[in-house]
């Protein structure tokens, strides 16, 4: 009986080990996706097409759905993330009674594309503590895509991370979309072309 217990406790105890093997150290056998960027050219890999609203545009299939949106501030939007890269994706869309509402905060005649981006920018910059922002620029022709472009650089400060946001609100037969990627600075610098190539997908 002592033998017989004694083999049971050393099989249930390989087996332990063999199940800790296999599974504790996922990252040898499986590419993380920072390590699929790198030999992608720093380039997104794996672009699927998805919709959003009256829209289409390409999405990198390492992104996943995020289910949070305080980072967000219409109520109308698709987000998604990369964990392993710390890499936010998302799109919105204004209606006509959020645009009227955001163009009576300005002191001044705007047009709704106008209102809309230069309204986001402020309160991404009020969300922040030292940051700076890049000049407001139309969308490059090669998007064939009617808006603009701007990118805001937090500064490093106790507790917080660098981070990146670019920022392009579009307009879309009469419609205004904004599309804002988040991440870490130092890894930004790399991903510009590929937020430009996913705002040139929208259909």
């Amino acid at each position: 009986m002592l033998y017989s217990y004694n083999m049971k406790m050393h099989t249930l105890l390989l087996f332990i080990l063999m199940l800790f093997i296999t599974t504790a150290c996922p990252g040898s056998r499986v590419k993380s996706n920072k390590k699929i960027l790198q030999e992608n050219n720093m380039n997104f890999p794996g672009i699927e097409e998805t919709s959003f609203e009256n829209i289409t545009h390409m999405l990198p299939e390492m992104f996943t759905d995020a289910y949070d949106s305080y980072y967000l501030i219409s109520d109308k939007y698709d987000s998604y993330i990369c964990y392993d890269l710390s890499l936010r994706l998302s799109v919105e869309l204004f209606d006509n009674d959020q645009i009227e509402t955001i163009q009576y905060t300005f002191d001044y005649e705007t047009t709704p594309l106008n209102a809309v981006h230069d309204n986001y920018i402020i309160q991404r910059q009020n969300s922040l503590t030292d940051f700076s922002t890049s000049i407001k620029k139309e969308i490059p022709d090669s998007t064939n895509q009617i808006g603009f472009i701007q990118i805001i650089h937090e500064e490093p400060s106790e507790g917080r991370a660098e981070s990146t946001y670019y920022l392009a609100t579009l307009d879309i037969d009469d419609e205004i979309y904004v599309f804002q990627m988040i991440g870490k600075r130092a890894n930004m610098g790399y991903l510009y072309d590929d937020f430009l190539r996913i705002i040139a997908s929208v259909r």
